[in-house]
């Protein structure tokens, strides 16, 4: 679909497309910065994707082209937290080049079925067409091809939505995605009880059911010991660590702390 007073020239460098594997988990890098230089000396080590955090890191919507494209650059797909189900946000962000967009606090099937619509052409969804950012660099995206579609994530981080989980699951996201921290706190739970002690069963138990649902199911973990054990619940996608962390980490080796 042609806009017009665009060129009709590009750099020939495509979007990298995230593609979730049964067999390998993919492991990410969550970004609290809002420089693109840390995303791209990140993404030049490999990690297999990367989010930006919208909700409670320090980038804003302005920040999301440049620290897509810093990681796109290593063909490493990146995407965003964003900070809310507002529309006209996630339609920017994924207008940005967004290739995964994970939406925070879902608890009901009717706000599962409207943020997936938002994320997807007519006659699958709502999302306006209007890619202008990323106009010359990329080729154009053909509207409705669902390859081209960004995945779409759902945060399943309360109570409320843990008990609608299948109703939220049959709005077919692409993916759920467990906030474990806020999970916790809504149960009335520590964060050890649910990722490692007694009440673990309820991770695996979201992880099947996802999974059985044909939707793919990811988990903040945060470092790689709990990504391990996330792994073995069943758990598909997530990030090892955050920017800061990995500034903090190499910070500590260095002094011998």
């Amino acid at each position: 679909m042609k806009i017009h007073g665009t060129s009709a020239r590009t750099s020939n460098q495509q979007l990298p497309v995230m593609r979730f594997s049964d067999d390998v988990p993919m492991l990410g890098l969550w970004v609290i910065y809002r420089d693109a230089a840390i995303v791209e000396t990140a993404a030049a080590e490999s990690f297999d994707w990367i989010c930006v955090d919208g909700q409670h890191g320090h980038a804003e919507l302005a920040d999301y082209r440049a620290l897509f494209e810093a990681a796109h650059l290593y063909g490493v797909p990146a995407g965003v937290r964003v900070p809310s189900h507002e529309v006209g946000h996630i339609g920017r962000a994924i207008d940005a080049g967004a290739r995964i967009v994970i939406v925070p606090t879902v608890e009901t099937a009717q706000q599962a079925k409207t943020i997936v619509e938002t994320c997807r052409f007519a006659p699958r969804g709502k999302r306006s067409f209007g890619p202008t950012r990323l106009i010359p660099r990329y080729p154009m995206e053909e509207p409705g091809v669902a390859e081209s579609d960004p995945l779409v994530a759902l945060m399943i981080e309360t109570k409320l939505g843990m008990e609608n989980l299948d109703e939220i699951l049959a709005a077919k996201p692409d993916a759920i995605f467990v906030g474990p921290y806020d999970l916790a706190l809504s149960c009335g739970w520590s964060m050890e009880q649910l990722t490692t002690g007694d009440k673990q069963y309820v991770l695996r138990e979201i992880a099947q059911r996802a999974a059985a649902a044909g939707v793919v199911p990811g988990l903040y973990a945060g470092e790689i010991n709990l990504a391990g054990k996330m792994i073995e619940l069943g758990f598909r996608f997530m990030p090892v660590s955050t920017d800061s962390a990995l500034i903090s980490n190499g910070a500590r080796q260095i002094l011998g702390g």
